[in-house]
């Protein structure tokens, strides 16, 4: 079967199952945060996208389909049933919630003056919803084709690319709405956790140190997929806890992601767990670091992080890391690219 017919029928099972305006408001959500978002990501890792010839701006673009592990996977599930009931598992957990908070008082409430008459005598229905609905959550399919989701070694819901005509991001705005409805979190903030991490792939491929130097190609695309998918894993939830006073949202929606992710896209959580203060710097110089090698092992980048917060460590060398002039990083947030 051809990859054309995979997204068509993928399109066909979920399009009429998410919100009729959810293509508008991905698109919204990324005109309104793709600056923002390339601007807490150049802070965060001290890299410039874009030079005076605004050479490596990457252009982001909203798009109608799936890539091909998904509209696969999708494919083989054929069944409309199958996937209304996987959006809609967090509001058939609030139904049981909600039952659960009434059917322990129901006797109370059926004393209730102000109780309708069509509520009455309500308990066997009230039992009988709760049974049907745990019934739901537990359908043994639906357990295997979230395993399923979470086994994909790639980018679901946008993807990063690059040859040697430039780069582009692409932002699916289907596979987040049928996510988004999946973890019960709002396509606007899920948007801006896709945004965020196809651009830090961007960012890290492509940014500028203070010496001019970047990531070549081969070495990013020959890296452990632990690397770079760790790093735009790493930056994501680090913006997004820096956005949280303004958008909680797109924290939880990180989260929530997190939750149908595996693989590379976890190793980042393993982290320098015990240097939780000077985690972020050692990240960064690690990055700087690994880049200028080109390609990475994952046994490599471990080596390199260990070494850095070794020196981090020491004393002094910590203010002198902080200096731009010093460090390779220049932290400048008053740069806009595209």
């Amino acid at each position: 079967m051809s990859g054309d017919g995979f997204q068509e029928r993928a399109t066909r099972t979920i399009r009429p199952l998410i919100p009729p305006d959810a293509e508008e408001r991905v698109s919204r959500a990324v005109k309104q945060w793709n600056q923002v978002s390339r601007e807490q990501i150049r802070n965060e890792t001290g890299l410039k996208l874009s030079d005076r010839e605004n050479r490596d701006a990457i252009p982001v673009r909203v798009d109608g389909g799936f890539p091909a592990s998904l509209a696969q996977l999708i494919d083989q599930h054929e069944d409309p049933v199958l996937w209304m009931l996987l959006m809609g598992q967090p509001k058939i957990g609030g139904l049981i919630e909600g039952l659960e908070l009434l059917l322990p008082v129901w006797e109370q409430v059926e004393r209730w003056p102000l109780l309708p008459d069509a509520a009455r005598d309500g308990r066997p229905f009230l039992e009988r919803s709760r049974e049907i609905a745990s019934v739901l959550q537990g359908v043994a399919l639906m357990r295997r084709v979230q395993d399923e989701i979470c086994g994909i070694e790639e980018d679901i819901l946008g993807s990063y690319m690059f040859s040697a005509r430039g780069s582009s991001i692409a932002i699916y705005w289907m596979p987040i709405a049928m996510v988004a409805a999946m973890k019960n979190v709002r396509i606007e903030d899920l948007t801006v956790v896709v945004l965020l991490h196809e651009l830090t792939h961007g960012y890290t491929h492509l940014g500028r140190d203070i010496d001019g130097g970047q990531w070549d190609s081969a070495g990013f695309g020959l890296s452990s997929r632990s690397v770079t998918e760790g790093l735009a894993q790493f930056y994501t939830a680090v913006v997004a806890e820096k956005l949280a006073s303004r958008s909680a949202g797109v924290l939880r929606a990180y989260q929530g992601l997190l939750e149908l992710q595996s693989g590379a896209y976890r190793a980042h959580l393993d982290w320098l767990k015990g240097d939780a203060r000077q985690r972020g710097e050692t990240v960064r110089f690690s990055m700087i670091a690994a880049r200028r090698q080109g390609t990475i092992s994952y046994a490599a980048w471990v080596k390199i992080m260990e070494g850095t917060g070794d020196s981090l460590r020491r004393p002094g060398l910590a203010r002198v890391a902080s200096s731009p002039d010093k460090s390779g990083y220049e932290r400048d947030g008053s740069e806009s690219d595209d």
